[in-house]
């Protein structure tokens, strides 16, 4: 496992699996999986958007993000053109931007509405 978000009532955590490819889906309470959503290859990252509405999977493998729908637990995007995303992934505070970390230390700054990248920011 790798990078972990809970949802904002402590019941749902989200866990990246690298070895497995998936994000884990797990009853806090009960303390078992529930589910797992198949992303991209090398997940590092698992980050919930602010209104828990989605859960962002950093693709260190196939240089991408998958865009996971928190409540069909489905991906419904996929967003390319970064450089080995890790699991430092935030969300700008209107909700529209998320900035991820490169391997490279770089930041690409995605729009959610478009699931691209729209801006790099170099080190």
């Amino acid at each position: 496992m790798r990078a972990i978000s809970i949802t904002k009532d402590g019941k749902t955590l989200f866990s990246a699996n690298s070895g497995r490819n998936t994000v884990s889906v797990v009853d806090v309470a009960a303390r078992k999986v529930t589910s797992e959503v198949a992303v991209g290859k090398d997940p590092y990252g698992a980050a919930l958007t602010p209104d828990g509405r989605f859960v962002y999977s950093g693709n260190l493998k196939d240089n991408s993000l998958s865009v996971i729908d928190t409540g069909s637990l489905k991906v419904v995007a996929t967003v390319t053109g970064l450089n080995e995303p890790r699991q430092a992934i935030a969300f700008s505070a209107d909700n529209a931007h998320a900035y991820v970390l490169n391997r490279d230390l770089s930041v690409a700054v995605v729009d959610r509405a478009k699931n691209a990248v729209v801006s790099t920011m170099k080190p």
